[in-house]
């Protein structure tokens, strides 16, 4: 019997021709390209300008592709499992998998808050959004998808944010650091999205976004490896401490918010920390009525590496149901060498705590009806499984290093 795992967060490799069919001509010179020089070398290309990746896009697409036993220039077109752009191969890569249901997010269109031209933002996005509602009609059960939504253009936003929860969009995916510069995701102008993401029960995941994040200055840090150690969680961090600090989720008790990909253990000393700071800086804060741990308890979720140190600490301070289980499948910088295996053999977790990772939290959170995907799964896949019958993701897939 298998578990019906739910993959909060799964991603999609886009196409390069994706941007030249669907861009608007306008914008297709910044679109990405990738092309090979003379001597056969990858050259990608955005907005314009040669990439600075110490990696080729096959090595950033394939799980522990950075790792001591991968390479620097797999193959994309070869190397890599077509699941990352073919949803036929998708669904069979996720019943070899054990994955009942993938939430998918997206690779080269991350971002897109940090592009200074908001109509190529906007562009991409609608291109990708479109793209994605196409990939998962497959199944749209089993393959869920959520929506990019840059913020700089609030007129246009909510026209798209009407567009996609339309098309069928399971959650929509905002960037921490939303343009333009003095905009937080606490500020009052950004209202008009949480009342209607609120209003329709749709949930938001802020999603880890570009490492590079010239936003919070972190550029100048070159290694690619050096931003992705800083970056990531910090901007989740700024992310969680604006929406409670800017009062977001007082003003709607209904809205939901995950925040994903920056890691979790972090998260039970922010919020405490919050916390504290409240109590003594009261003569000039906004002290919210109910406490930074509870906003999140009540209302957000967290998802990152399972193998996280701090995972246990989260769990016992937000709740299991509020941390989700994610692959970042086919990432490099997804858990390794299995997430499904970290996970399931954690001894600081019950297996209650388990089910409710892998499972329940996300089910709720997306608002997953698991009847019907148990349904249409069949009688090998049973929420009475056992947790530790659950076999790894990648053992038999091609989704391991290449040799």
């Amino acid at each position: 019997m298998k578990l019906p795992i739910i993959d909060a967060d799964g991603h999609v490799m886009e196409p390069f021709e994706l941007w030249r069919e669907r861009l608007p001509e306008p914008y297709r010179d910044r679109a990405w390209t990738r092309t090979r020089d003379e001597a056969g070398k990858e050259v990608v290309t955005f907005f314009g300008r040669p990439t600075r990746f110490e990696w080729s896009m096959g090595s950033l697409c394939t799980p522990g592709g950075l790792s001591a036993g991968g390479r620097l220039d797999i193959d994309l077109d070869s190397e890599v499992d077509p699941g990352a752009h073919d949803p036929a191969r998708r669904i069979a890569l996720m019943d070899e998998q054990g994955i009942a249901v993938s939430v998918l997010f997206p690779t080269m269109t991350l971002g897109l808050d940090d592009l200074p031209d908001q109509g190529f933002a906007n562009a991409s996005a609608t291109a990708y959004n479109d793209w994605i509602a196409e990939f998962c009609a497959r199944d749209r059960l089993r393959l869920r998808w959520a929506a990019v939504l840059p913020l700089g253009d609030l007129d246009w936003a909510t026209v798209e944010l009407e567009r996609v929860m339309a098309a069928g969009a399971t959650t929509v995916m905002l960037s921490p650091i939303p343009t333009p510069a003095g905009r937080s995701l606490g500020s009052p102008e950004l209202d008009v999205v949480w009342a209607r993401l609120a209003e329709s029960g749709l949930p938001a995941v802020v999603h880890a976004s570009n490492p590079a994040s010239p936003s919070l200055g972190l550029v100048r840090h070159w290694a690619n490896r050096a931003q992705w150690q800083m970056g990531v969680p910090f901007q989740l961090q700024l992310a969680v401490m604006h929406l409670i600090d800017g009062g977001v989720l007082e003003r709607f008790h209904r809205l939901r918010v995950g925040f994903f990909e920056g890691d979790v253990g972090w998260l039970a000393h922010w919020l405490g920390r919050l916390d504290e700071t409240y109590a003594k800086m009261a003569l000039v804060a906004n002290v919210p009525a109910r406490a930074a741990v509870q906003q999140f308890r009540d209302q957000c979720t967290i998802s990152g590496e399972p193998a996280d140190l701090g995972l246990g600490l989260t769990v016992a301070t937000v709740g299991p149901d509020r941390v989700l289980w994610a692959s970042d499948w086919p990432h490099q910088d997804g858990a390794w060498p299995d997430p499904v295996e970290i996970l399931r053999d954690r001894t600081d977790l019950t297996d209650a705590d388990k089910r409710a990772i892998f499972v329940e939290g996300a089910a709720r959170f997306y608002g997953i009806d698991l009847g019907a995907v148990l349904d249409r799964l069949g009688s090998d896949w049973s929420l009475e499984a056992p947790v530790g019958a659950i076999h790894g993701m990648l053992a038999a897939t091609r989704g391991a290093v290449p040799a």
